[in-house]
């Protein structure tokens, strides 16, 4: 298992650098292909073998376990393709940053959706992965199609609003990879610089800065989530160096080497004491690797 055949592996590769958590023991093999060819290759290999896999992209919706993870971690951040194919689309590499997408595409070009994506970090296939959006939108409306490696291989997939819901989308399952996406823009009505600086402003105010992966919970139907943890009185609330944040209770904050034990107890305390207050059960945005 240690002599991956291709020259884009790697062994022993600590995982914690590339999360924003800063968390995460290493990958006993990490793979970085540059290309959907090689992505495809290295896919069909970790399928062929059974070696327990994950995807990683820019890990900032990831909180992975300090023993690491005792299999292979397929990384598409080396996919950052931008290019535009005419009458509104772009062909968009999964390793693209989002922001970037944001930046360099929608806002130039005054393109409606900047409100749904304005301030998200991470790339563009983990954006599709989980739909990552705002109150706003998210980003799979603005996706026509994506590129897809799973059991059958490298396949484009039609996206429509029966493919995908809040924070989720049911076209690509775990341990399938999105390589890339095509979105069709439509020009706004509105100026769209506007709306970008003051969605960056409103980030600023409401959400703290650090290492940290935004959101950890989804927002229950009809409410907040930050609402319920903060009025079940566990803002601040610390566990060694994880904390719960003051600024919005709906971010665990690794405020001084937290470990991943320390985060997931302030994510176990959460859901039991807004439990217990309100009868809700908070499900995780952050998605939790535990070592195999």
């Amino acid at each position: 298992m240690d002599n991956a055949p291709f020259n884009f592996a790697r062994t022993n590769v600590a995982l914690a650098p590339y999360t924003r958590y800063r968390i995460g023991g290493p990958a006993r093999i990490a793979l970085f292909p540059a290309t959907i060819v090689e992505m495809h290759e290295a896919h069909q290999w970790l399928m062929e073998t059974g070696i327990p896999f994950i995807i990683l992209g820019g890990g900032t919706n990831m909180l992975i376990d300090g023993r690491g993870f005792a299999g292979a971690v397929l990384f598409t951040t080396e996919l950052k393709e931008l290019a535009p194919l005419g009458e509104h689309r772009f062909r968009v590499g999964a390793g693209c940053v989002l922001g970037e997408l944001v930046r360099q595409v929608m806002v130039p070009n005054n393109y409606s959706g900047v409100g749904a994506l304005t301030g998200i970090p991470g790339t563009v296939g983990g954006a599709l992965f989980m739909n990552a959006g705002t109150v706003n939108g998210s980003i799979c409306q603005l996706a026509s199609e994506v590129a897809l490696l799973d059991e059958r291989g490298l396949r484009t997939v039609p996206i429509n609003a029966e493919l995908y819901g809040y924070r989720g989308q049911f076209f690509c399952t775990n341990g399938s990879v999105i390589a890339e996406g095509i979105f069709s823009f439509t020009p706004s009505n509105q100026n769209e610089t506007e709306v970008y600086e003051h969605y960056l402003r409103r980030r600023r105010e409401t959400q703290p800065e650090g290492w940290c992966c935004g959101s950890v919970f989804k927002n229950p139907p009809g409410d907040h989530a930050g609402r319920l943890i903060e009025a079940a009185g566990l803002k601040g609330t610390r566990r060694n160096g994880a904390v719960i944040s003051k600024k919005h209770a709906n971010f665990i904050m690794n405020e001084n080497s937290a470990t991943f034990d320390d985060v997931l107890y302030l994510i176990n305390l959460v859901k039991q004491k807004v439990h217990e207050k309100f009868g809700v059960d908070l499900h995780e945005e952050v998605r939790i690797i535990f070592s195999p």
